[in-house]
């Protein structure tokens, strides 16, 4: 029972466990259905995420053109 004392021995033993429990518990279907729906509300997250980023560049870009027109008419009026 030295290799209890082992903590080299207690990982490994620790993972073959998680992997042997986690293996059981990934094929149970209520699993399966709160990793889809994780999942999904995951790739909606992104997708609000593409637009709300796409929005603030194409505001940007009606800013920046907006101060473009705004120097160019300074500047004719200067002249």
């Amino acid at each position: 029972m030295d290799f209890l004392k082992n903590e080299k021995a207690l990982c490994f033993l620790g993972g073959l466990a998680a992997a042997v429990v986690g293996g059981k518990v990934l094929k149970w279907d209520k699993t399966r259905k709160a990793c889809v729906k994780s999942l999904a509300k995951g790739m909606k997250f992104q997708q609000d995420a593409k637009e709300v980023f796409q929005n603030m560049k194409e505001e940007a870009e009606d800013i920046c053109y907006d101060a473009k027109q705004e120097a160019q008419a300074a500047r004719a009026s200067e002249e």
